[in-house]
């Protein structure tokens, strides 16, 4: 939805871009002092020419290329400026009600930092890493050690609360992503691990739950393991250790064959680029194939060819209920499919197998392509107040009927173009 309204009403930017707060009747908005954010970083103003990301020289990529560096970046400067000053991001907005969106998530706020943190690598944008940083050291705080076992960390909330497991598995993948995390940060990244670890069965499954005796239900099984998979992956490649793999070893054995009976495009998503990482470090056969094999299958969900009745729907992913496909909209979830798919063409690179590599590339594209129409740009909020604009410009909203903001929409689409630019086109 792209709401149709004049927005009145003051708005207050404060420290960190987004902390919002509204005043009465139809002044303009005041920009309050700003104030030390923790460790020293200051916060930006999205108008001051000196605050914006460092100029790229664009002229030697394609158009296509062009526009996917583009929309990452102002995704990436959207989610920078919406970390207040406590390490925390905005959960979400709602721009035709101009007021943030009530909760918030653990999972959430780590793969913002994630997004940050990635986007920072490949960027160079300093101000990134700071931030990301700041966001990981006030995730890290509401973790602790288990009293009984020290090198064991999770997060303070309960599983009845949160998935300790999946949080474990994003923060890991949050730290790992900074440009230069720090010896200490590593080494709690390390106590994260090991909680994964403990949470391993004897068939290879990992528990979603404290009580490792109780199953899961599917819609855990197909979100959280993979996230605590590919955060060990990726603490491989910096902290590497045996037991990693083995864990990984098993846990491809089990969930591969679980996938056939249970497909759902969540597990793709989630499980993908863990074997990815495994198969990029061991060169081992079954996590090439489990890869493969979910990515083949997701491909066939793409409205992959223009259809006059839906010319909007290109690009996008139907979604999967029952046990079958279900058409309709697609939305901003399909960012997701889009970095898996990534993730895939690098397996298909590493074993020269063109068709694939082409064939997955060029769903990322049309996918891509299709979530760059879900971010609010100059061109499509010309119906906003001028001075309303910074709130919304470079943030990823839900689908065509719903215009609404949330971290995690942002996140999704950040980290596929990011990855795109980096392993497919080769951008540095």
């Amino acid at each position: 939805m792209r709401a149709k309204l004049w927005l009145a009403g003051g708005l207050l930017v404060a420290v960190g871009g987004f902390a919002l707060s509204w005043t009465r009747g139809q002044e303009r908005p005041q920009v309050s002092a700003p104030t030390s954010r923790p460790g020293g970083v200051q916060p930006a103003s999205y108008a001051t020419p000196e605050n914006r990301p460092p100029a790229r020289d664009l002229s030697k990529l394609s158009p296509l290329q062009q526009q996917m560096f583009l929309s990452a970046q102002r995704g990436s400067e959207w989610i920078y400026r919406a970390n207040g000053t406590q390490g925390r991001f905005l959960h979400g907005y709602l721009p035709a009600l101009k007021a943030p969106m009530q909760g918030d998530h653990f999972l959430r706020q780590a793969g913002a930092a994630f997004a940050l943190a990635r986007a920072a690598r490949t960027m160079g944008d300093e101000r990134y890493a700071a931030r990301a940083t700041q966001a990981v050291l006030a995730l890290l705080g509401e973790t602790a050690t288990d009293p009984k076992e020290p090198t064991v960390r999770s997060t303070i909330l309960p599983s009845a609360a949160i998935s300790r497991m999946g949080a474990a598995g994003l923060l890991v993948l949050a730290i790992h992503e900074l440009p230069a995390p720090q010896p200490d940060v590593l080494d709690q990244a390390e106590q994260l691990c090991s909680y994964i670890r403990k949470q391993q069965r004897t068939d290879g499954s990992l528990a979603c739950g404290d009580d490792t005796g109780v199953a899961d239900d599917p819609g855990s099984m197909s979100e959280y393991p993979g996230l605590a998979l590919h955060g060990l992956a990726r603490s491989q490649r910096l902290r590497p250790a045996s037991w990693k793999l083995d864990v990984l070893k098993k846990a491809v054995a089990f969930y591969h064959p679980w996938w056939k009976a249970h497909r759902s495009i969540a597990f793709v998503q989630s499980q993908t680029a863990a074997y990815t990482e495994a198969f990029l470090l061991t060169k081992e056969n079954p996590f090439a194939a489990c890869v493969t094999d979910m990515n083949d299958w997701l491909c066939g969900m793409q409205y992959d060819h223009f259809d006059p009745r839906h010319p909007l729907w290109e690009g996008g992913f139907m979604s999967w209920a029952d046990g079958k496909p279900v058409a309709g909209p697609p939305d901003v979830g399909s960012a997701a499919s889009a970095e898996c798919l990534v993730e895939a063409s690098r397996v298909a690179r590493a074993t020269a197998d063109l068709a694939r590599y082409r064939r997955y590339s060029e769903a990322v594209e049309r996918c891509l392509q299709f979530v760059t129409t879900l971010q609010y740009t100059d061109a499509n909020t010309t119906h906003f107040a001028p001075w309303y604009k910074p709130t919304l410009l470079g943030a990823f909203y839900a689908s065509e009927q719903d215009g609404n903001l949330r971290i995690d929409y942002t996140q999704h689409a950040i980290c596929a173009m990011v990855q795109y630019l980096q392993y497919v086109t080769k951008v540095q």
